[in-house]
């Protein structure tokens, strides 16, 4: 992702924001600085990374990360776990490839800010030499810092320990970190032809001294920042991660409540027009009920009349009749009859049996009649008294009496 807004760390102390390449804005907290950019690219302070060169054997470029973080584990870099891992391929041949790696075992919580597009190495980002291979120095928070690139690739970093003033002693001290850096295979072949001092203020007679005292070339260049910078993927910290994670669920969710809204608003029109058309049409059935009301209360009359009148037209009706055929259908003993009543439709029947099978038989008797058969007949269960006697109760209604009624 590349952005034009970039903070690095200040020569003295704080933060510098640059847009374009041009200094914008400085302070001493990163986070109030950048405010709510989300196209913001944070430099890491040289103090913060760790940075060695690897020769890996021939393999498949699947199998490098896990090869480098190995070696990683191997320097004890990652010994607090959650460390950034950056990686480049700098050179390869027929024997293998050389891996310039850079590591950040915990970012400074300074250095946090959730917001952010990305983050770089500041030490890569201040890399004069092109694609030479060189050797620059640049002040950063009080401190004086050495990058050495080969191939436009930073390959070591190094917060130098003097201090933080140009002469013969960081010469010296230079001097001896490109003795160290001689037993890598790398920096025999492609060694830096010079050092670039990125710094401003820097005196004559100092200039002179350091320039005196160095092993290389020596040229002064100004501190040249790029207009625009790609942030390094492997260099994202887990809570930006995660934080962006977050916001794209926020987006989402209320991406998904205004569709949510507008099908509710849709759906919530087309049912009150639906519950508009049903109140007409119910209204309508309204009017033609009131219409057809006398005439029904009428025939609703007749009805009434008519099972008033039923029993004298219906011999199966008749209360003397019914009796007498609930009598008949009594088994010889055991069976008394208390109660009947009937009002021509329906039949009740009341008494004691000597046992409850008796009571089951005349329920069964009654429901074999051919005279009952327009009747469904029921009983509860009996009620056995201490006697063992049952009391029982049946009950018979005319079958379709509903739908006549």
């Amino acid at each position: 992702m590349s952005s034009s807004t970039l903070a690095l760390p200040a020569p003295d102390r704080g933060w510098i924001l640059y847009s374009g390449g041009s200094e914008t804005a400085r302070g001493e907290d990163l986070r109030a600085l950048a405010g709510k950019r989300g196209d913001l690219v944070v430099g890491i302070p040289a103090a913060s990374v760790s940075t060695f060169v690897v020769d890996l054997p021939p393999a498949g470029t699947d199998l490098h990360e896990s090869m480098i973080r190995a070696q990683v584990d191997k320097r004890g870099l990652s010994a607090r776990g959650g460390a950034l891992i950056d990686y480049e391929r700098i050179a390869g041949g027929e024997r293998g490839d050389t891996f310039a790696v850079r590591v950040v075992p915990e970012l400074p919580a300074d250095c946090l800010v959730t917001t952010a597009a990305g983050y770089h190495l500041s030490a890569s980002l201040r890399n004069s030499g092109g694609t030479k291979p060189s050797a620059t120095v640049w002040r950063e928070h009080g401190r004086l810092v050495l990058g050495v690139a080969i191939g436009g690739s930073v390959v070591h970093v190094q917060v130098l320990s003097g201090k933080p003033e140009v002469g013969k002693p960081l010469a010296g001290e230079i001097n001896l970190v490109f003795l160290g850096l001689r037993g890598e295979s790398v920096f025999e072949e492609s060694a830096p032809g010079e050092v670039i001092l990125s710094l401003e203020g820097v005196g004559e007679p100092e200039w002179i001294e350091f320039r005196s005292a160095m092993s290389l070339p020596v040229r002064c260049e100004r501190p040249v920042i790029p207009a625009r910078v790609s942030a390094r993927d492997r260099l994202l910290p887990p809570e930006v991660t995660r934080q962006r994670g977050r916001r794209r669920a926020a987006v989402r969710n209320l991406a998904l409540g205004a569709i949510g809204l507008v099908i509710y608003t849709v759906v919530g029109v087309w049912v009150w027009k639906d519950a508009q058309v049903t109140k007409r049409e119910i209204a309508s059935l309204e009017r033609r009920l009131s219409i057809i009301q006398p005439d029904v209360e009428r025939v609703q009359l007749v009805e009434e009349r008519w099972r008033s009148l039923e029993p004298a037209f219906e011999k199966d009706l008749f209360p003397v009749v019914q009796l007498s055929r609930i009598t008949s259908a009594l088994p010889g003993s055991g069976v008394v009859v208390r109660e009947y009543r009937t009002n021509g439709r329906n039949l009740r029947i009341r008494g004691q049996a000597r046992d409850v099978q008796l009571a089951n038989r005349l329920l069964e008797d009654l429901k074999g009649m051919a005279e009952f058969g327009r009747y469904d007949w029921s009983m509860p269960n009996p009620r056995v008294e201490r006697n063992n006697t049952a009391t029982f109760e049946i009950e018979g209604k005319l079958k379709n009496e509903g739908a006549d009624s």
